[in-house]
């Protein structure tokens, strides 16, 4: 009896003795948890961010896409609103891109709107935001701009992707585009905005091709 009493108290120590050690290195466990907490915390930001920047990037060009876009012409209408200025926004279409992909193939058709968009973003400044709104259409923000300034702006943009050769695996392709703009001031709503840039869009088309545009 004597002998298993001694051995409980035994263990008793030896118990005592083991919890104080867990105590001792407890600190150094929970600094390990609380980094390892800390860097998958910063992993799963990194992966948010990076989902949201996808989200504002065409699946096609490197280019923005619509949502982005529309995202900016909000904020650019407030801008002039809030604080004056005029800014400016360009809308094209790239004319008869169905009958390219009907000739050449999908990817002949894919190739032209690869090709638009890296000209586009050499035209164009870093203060600019240029997006492919879907399919065969282009929209580009052009920041502190004057009305006569985005008139010529447009007729340059117009005669640079005229003339941009566009490599397929069959023949070297030339393009037409249709280009149509409106001046973002004070007051400027963005729906009417890009309103007003597809309507000069479509009438520049009609221009060229009348009532067979679209």
């Amino acid at each position: 009896m004597r002998k298993k009493q001694r051995l409980s108290g035994s263990q008793n120590i030896t118990g005592a003795k083991m919890l104080k050690r867990n105590d001792q290195i407890s600190p150094a466990n929970a600094n390990d948890r609380s980094d390892a907490l800390v860097r998958e915390n910063l992993h799963l930001k990194a992966r948010v961010a990076e989902l949201e920047r996808l989200a504002t990037i065409d699946t096609l060009t490197p280019l923005f896409n619509r949502r982005y876009l529309m995202q900016e012409l909000d904020r650019w209408c407030w801008r002039a609103h809030r604080y004056g200025g005029t800014f400016g926004l360009l809308y094209l279409d790239v004319d008869r891109l169905k009958q390219v992909n009907d000739t050449h193939g999908h990817v002949a058709g894919d190739n032209v709107l690869c090709a638009i968009a890296e000209a586009l973003s050499s035209a164009t400044r870093k203060s600019d935001v240029v997006a492919r709104m879907g399919g065969d259409e282009f929209a580009v923000l052009l920041d502190s701009i004057s009305a006569e300034k985005l008139a010529e702006k447009a007729e340059s943009v117009r005669a640079l992707l005229t003339a941009l050769p566009v490599k397929t695996a069959g023949p070297t392709l030339k393009i037409d585009v249709s280009v149509g703009h409106c001046l973002i001031e004070s007051g400027s709503r963005a729906s009417e905005v890009l309103i007003e840039a597809d309507r000069t869009m479509y009438a520049d088309k009609r221009s060229k091709y009348g009532e067979d545009a679209r």
